[in-house]
């Protein structure tokens, strides 16, 4: 069983607190020069050691002296100057608060200010313009009422003048305080002190050594001695944060193995990411409970006091920063559960990834602790050199630990990559490279800048990688997330997909896939606004900074005479998209629940839907423009500016969608209509703003300008009704019976299902001659498209009828006119001659039986 580190360093604390009795007497004989010079125990029960309480001038002459006070009044004045140091910070924080409250009532002044001001000028404008000189005076009250509105308004204008030059005095102080503050941050950041590899540095540390190891023990014993007299309130506390750590850990244990048993044993990207989301906080509650258990009572013990308050603080502060990160890495690398790993890397690469992660982080909780420590024990700057350098060295090397771990991919079950099939790429020492090179230039920075002796930079770099690197690693699993639910996987089908199909009935794949991306481009936006916060104060921009600068952003800063607001253009980009969706909704509950046929005709509903869905956009645009901030007078000067070329190089286009709103609310041709335009002919299906689509009875589209509709000759079959007309021509022998023939014709169409009874059918006889007489059957329809059924099934019927009442047919007569009769009287001239002399010829003696044959 794999002991947690958390429950590790928990022991560690309570065995060192159980081993006070050996550790005690062993601090009460440490002699009295290895305690702080001059300092004095936390608590007031702690007394100082005797040797530090005598004074040493009464014991040394003059001369000697002399050097000691002159570095005492040296070590005075550079505490007060790091004191002021320290002090300018704080003071620089106090400054900027006071300087924006300054804005904040300059602001309120003029707000309150200005409509008196105003109502004031109001006042004045009534009175009118003085009288001029050869006009006659005004009287008494007038003349005193506009001398009180004038001192009044000269008043307002100058309190107005002076709150607007206070709140410009104000910025302009900001930005110096910010400026300096700045500076004070570079130079901190880029001092360059003694390379932590020169010998002298070494010496000075060693020679520091007895002090520093004193100091610790005397203070230790300090708290050992309190910690004593509630051992068993210790050992009580230390007891109950055990069994709840191991409870709580247990409880999760058997909750996961219930939970990913009732998986699917190869789970999506998204199932994986759902799955991280949950398990990864969970994971970390036992440490947090175990952390926050052991520091409240610590506290309720009366056993948090200077200077171990702020070195707890920091110690349980980077327990909970280790036990988040490890939360998180296991979830992410899963080294135990291969099918919930997020990063697809082998086992073993896995597993020693997070080992060095893990140490990543350890090293980091190790070097805020040690900071704390050294400023609590007073610590010289070359410990303190030396302590950042081999930090920064155990960085560097965890780095290049882990630039020449081999990212091996995950083998086993495929995992689909936009419906194919997962090929792994040949594995390198410095694959990917995109990773690897990074990581190797910051550990090449580490070291240079901490070999040179610009051990805050190595040790600034070197914290980023934690810091900055668990924000962007934590917004690349939300993206990742995103992804998940808006991309579709080998199917095609993504949640968001499924969930615009399942609860708005939206079938378009195209539609859906459009919407997904909106919302995905919508996360990813939020994802970058909420970390790049997070960056700017882990890279050393103050909280002020960056919510003055978030401010701007979001509500707006000027750039010449134009304010641009980008919290109004993300929410002018919302009401836009809302707007249409709903749009989209009205049309689609109009198309199914009141624009259906047979209630409504299909030309009208598409012209409704039409005009909707141009309405919505429209009012859309409008409502989105003017909220985010564009004025509308300004947009249409531009669009008169515009209107020459509009004139001539769009003239075209222009009409096409003049002509397409005609054909919108005129309807001479709608949606469903069997129009014929020159030698194509078909169906309308579809009036956009530019065109219109036409489909032929060969299913062919025709894309048509509207201006063509409107300007030129258009046949429409259906534009009043649906009715339409078979025409049946019959021609018969001249002997047959007229009258007949017409009551055969009636009774034939009277007969048909599809032929309407009013108006009735019209027979026509439309001609006689010696060979035929021919008659004409016109039938009315109910449906243009049943005309050529319609028509031959009549025919059909007419000719069965003809048949069975001997009524006959015309028969085709020709007349064949001879050019050349000679030829033909020479031709048939020989052929009987040579009949003739085939009939004289002699017969044989079976010619008899020949001819009787």
């Amino acid at each position: 069983m794999r002991i947690p580190s958390t429950l590790v360093a928990v022991l560690l604390l309570l065995i060192g607190l159980f081993a006070q009795g050996s550790l005690a007497p062993a601090v009460a004989q440490a002699p009295a020069s290895t305690a702080a010079p001059g300092s004095t125990p936390a608590t007031p029960q702690a007394e100082a050691p005797a040797a530090a309480a005598q004074p040493v001038s009464s014991a040394l002459p003059r001369e000697a002296m002399e050097p000691v006070e002159r570095l005492a009044r040296n070590i005075e004045n550079a505490e007060k100057a790091i004191q002021q140091l320290k002090e300018l910070e704080g003071e620089l924080s106090r400054l900027r608060s006071e300087v924006e409250r300054i804005i904040y009532d300059s602001t309120t002044t003029a707000q309150t200010l200005r409509p008196q001001l105003e109502e004031v000028e109001k006042q004045i404008e009534r009175l009118g313009p003085p009288p001029a000189k050869d006009q006659p005076a005004e009287s008494a009250t007038v003349v005193a009422e506009r001398a009180r509105l004038g001192t009044l308004k000269a008043n307002l204008d100058g309190a107005v003048k002076t709150t607007e030059l206070a709140w410009v005095r104000a910025k302009q102080l900001i930005d110096r305080i910010t400026v300096i503050r700045y500076q004070l941050f570079t130079r901190n950041l880029l001092e360059r002190r003694d390379s932590p590899l020169a010998p002298r540095v070494w010496r000075n540390v060693a020679e520091h050594r007895s002090t520093i190891e004193g100091r610790l023990y005397y203070y230790g014993g300090d708290w050992l001695t309190w910690a004593s007299r509630v051992s068993g309130w210790l050992a009580l506390l230390g007891a109950g944060i055990v069994a709840v750590y191991l409870g709580l850990r247990l409880g999760l244990a058997r909750l996961f193995a219930r939970r990913l048993a009732k998986r699917d044993p190869s789970p999506s990207f998204f199932e994986r990411a759902l799955k991280a989301a949950w398990v990864a906080p969970l994971r970390f509650v036992p440490p947090a409970v175990a952390v926050a258990m052991l520091y409240f009572g610590l506290g309720s013990l009366d056993l948090l006091f200077s200077p171990w308050i702020g070195l707890a603080t920091s110690a349980l502060g980077g327990l909970l920063v280790y036990s988040a990160s490890a939360a998180l890495l296991r979830v992410c690398l899963a080294p135990r559960h291969p099918g919930w790993r997020l990063v697809p890397v082998a086992d073993h690469t896995a597993r020693r990834i997070l080992l060095i992660l893990e140490a990543f982080v350890g090293v980091y909780v190790l070097d805020v602790v040690l900071v704390e420590l050294a400023r609590a024990l007073y610590v010289p700057l070359s410990v303190t050199v030396v302590k950042s350098f081999l930090t920064s060295l155990a960085f560097a090397l965890l780095l290049v630990l882990l630039v020449l771990t081999p990212f091996v991919p995950q083998t086993g079950p495929d995992r689909p990559v936009n419906g194919h099939a997962y090929v792994p790429r040949p594995v390198t020492l410095f694959s990917p490279f995109w990773i690897k090179l990074p990581l190797a230039t910051t550990a090449v920075v580490i070291l240079v800048a901490s070999v040179l002796g610009y051990v805050a930079l190595g040790r600034f770099v070197a914290h980023q990688v934690v810091l900055s690197g668990t924000v962007v690693a934590g917004c690349g699993l939300l993206y990742l997330g995103v992804r998940a639910a808006t991309r579709g996987r080998a199917d095609n089908r993504d949640l968001i997909g499924k969930l615009l199909e399942n609860r708005f009935g939206l079938t378009d794949p195209g539609r859906r896939r459009q919407i997904s991306r909106l919302i995905e481009l919508m996360a990813t936006l939020m994802i970058v606004t909420a970390a790049l916060p997070l960056l700017m104060l882990q890279w050393g921009f103050s909280g002020a900074d960056i919510r003055d600068w978030l401010k701007a952003l979001l509500f707006g800063f000027e750039i010449g005479q134009f304010r641009i607001s980008l919290a109004r253009i993300l929410i002018g980009m919302a009401l836009f998209t809302t707007l249409l969706f709903v749009t989209r909704l009205l049309q689609r509950w109009l198309r199914e629940q009141v624009l259906t046929q047979p209630r409504v005709d299909a030309g009208i509903a598409n012209s409704v839907d039409t005009a909707i869905g141009y309405a919505g956009i429209g009012l859309a645009l409008l409502i989105a423009l003017s909220y985010a901030g564009l004025d509308i007078t300004s947009l249409a000067i531009v669009a008169g500016a515009l209107s020459v070329g509009i004139g001539f190089g769009l003239q075209s286009i222009v009409n096409n969608f003049v002509s397409g709103l005609i054909l919108l609310v005129e309807r001479p041709v709608k949606v469903g209509d069997w129009i014929v335009v020159g030698n194509e002919q078909g169906n309308v299906r579809r009036i956009s703003v530019r065109s219109t689509e036409i489909e032929t009875f060969d299913k062919a589209s025709l894309i048509l300008p509207n201006s063509e509709l409107i300007t030129g000759r258009v046949l429409n079959w259906t534009h009043r009704n649906p009715l339409g007309r078979a025409v049946v021509k019959v021609e018969v022998a001249p002997t047959a019976d007229p009258e007949s023939v017409i009551a055969m014709l009636r009774e034939v169409a009277a007969a048909n299902e599809d032929a309407l009874k009013t108006p009735g059918p019209v027979i026509t006889f439309d001609n006689f001659s010696s060979t035929s007489l021919q008659f004409t059957l016109r039938v009315v329809v109910g449906d243009v498209y049943l005309g050529g059924k319609v028509g031959t099934e009549l025919r059909v019927a007419i000719l069965k009828r003809l048949r069975d009442e001997n009524i006959q047919m015309v028969n085709a007569a020709y007349d064949v006119h001879l050019r050349d009769l000679d030829w033909v009287k020479a031709a048939a001239a020989r052929v009987a001659e040579q009949k003739r002399g085939a009939d004289d010829a002699p017969r044989g003696p079976n010619s008899g039986s020949n001819d009787n044959a």
